[in-house]
């Protein structure tokens, strides 16, 4: 029963460690980049999640008034059309790159008007390019990598560019210089159209901007469908860098627990089974032969054995093996007392006295050399 616990215990411990890795893994804290005209679905499972959080740090709350989490009963359609203009004058310094973020749902269509003038006069190209998430940090590191990017384009003067993104995600928009002496001013007329997520029916609505105090908690009923939306205006027209957001997850502890209760009991009832199918013993069973004790106490030792009869036996048969069977000479390797003076069924190994062999017959025992089911036991008689 101890070791019964103990393994329990242990795997208890280890399913905990791993509903934790998981919680933290695919339900932590993740920071994104909310720039104007941003429509995010939020889903999580209402199993393992009790609430979907959004905070703004305090150093950021300023522009963060047009940001607002809704809760809504079910996914809602993408089908709310929206368009706007965005005006951009910046200068870019030798060598570096100025980059614009914006959550782009799918179909959106980014148009892109430019005027590039350097500071000496002399016309230099600029590289510009859009980028999907991971793809522009590869970018970042070796602007000539073009593969990584939806659209990559050496541009001087005037001109426009336009590209379709056919995946919901993050996408980056950045003006590379790349002249290594002189900055070059670039002047970017955005025009946008999207895709925003129909937030009509939202039974919850809160801004983590200045009136929200920086947080805003939805909570998921349980085994509901909720899913949160997670959306910027852009009458605003940001001129600046995205505004960061921490979305995080608030766990449902009970579901975990109870959860690593039962998978521990059906692993350890897993191992119990297969301990008891393939154990060491012939035939099986070795798991409960193994662990119980060869004899239990000694005291009874003259009551325990009860009879004049030279064999004790489950099977009612009273066959005689030839005498002197035993394994060599040396004393009872239970009681260290008497001498070795019988031989157990079937498997003819001696290793006890005569009271010790029957009582491990008498228990149900096995033999202490080979753990093997015993069926009788026989005295060795000295001529």
């Amino acid at each position: 029963m101890e070791a019964t616990a103990s393994r329990f215990v242990s795997l208890l411990a280890l399913c905990l460690l791993a509903s934790m890795a998981l919680m933290l893994g695919y339900y932590g804290t993740v920071e994104l980049a909310v720039g104007p005209g941003c429509s995010r679905l939020v889903q999580a499972s209402s199993v393992f999640v009790q609430g979907i959080k959004v905070s703004v740090d305090a150093g950021s709350q300023g522009s963060g008034g047009d940001l607002v989490l809704h809760g809504l009963p079910v996914a809602p359609p993408l089908d709310v059309p929206t368009e706007w203009p965005e005006a951009r004058r910046v200068v870019v310094p030798a060598n570096s790159h100025r980059q614009w973020t914006y959550f782009l749902n799918k179909g959106a269509r980014l148009q892109a008007a430019y005027s590039v003038k350097s500071e000496d006069g002399v016309p230099h190209p600029l590289c510009i390019i859009i980028a999907q998430g991971e793809s522009f940090m590869r970018w970042a590191e070796m602007p000539s990598l073009q593969n990584s990017t939806l659209f990559w384009r050496l541009v001087q003067g005037n001109g426009t560019i336009e590209q379709t993104v056919n995946l919901s995600s993050e996408y980056y928009i950045a003006v590379r210089n790349l002249n290594d002496h002189h900055d070059t001013t670039v002047q970017l007329e955005f025009r946008i159209r999207t895709l925003l997520y129909n937030t009509s029916g939202a039974d919850y609505r809160c801004s983590p901007g200045p009136a929200g105090h920086g947080l805003c908690t939805y909570r998921l009923p349980f085994l509901g469908r909720n899913v949160a939306v997670l959306s910027s205006g852009h009458e605003e027209r940001l001129n600046s860098d995205a505004q960061h957001v921490k979305l995080s997850y608030k766990p449902r502890w009970t579901v975990y627990v109870v959860g690593s209760v039962v998978l521990a009991l059906v692993l350890l009832l897993l191992y119990e089974i297969l301990d008891l199918l393939f154990g060491p013993c012939t035939g099986g069973g070795g798991g409960a032969d193994r662990r119980r004790p060869l004899l239990a106490d000694k005291e009874d030792d003259a009551a325990s054995l009860g009879s004049s009869y030279d064999s004790v036996s489950h099977d009612g048969s009273d066959d005689r093996e030839p005498e002197g069977r035993g394994e060599g000479g040396g004393g009872c390797v239970l009681c260290c007392d008497a001498p070795k003076d019988c031989f157990f069924l079937p498997c003819g190994h001696s290793a006890t006295c005569y009271a010790c062999g029957a009582r491990i017959v008498e228990e149900n025992g096995g033999c202490p050399f080979c753990r093997r089911k015993l069926k009788k036991v026989r005295r060795i008689f000295a001529v």
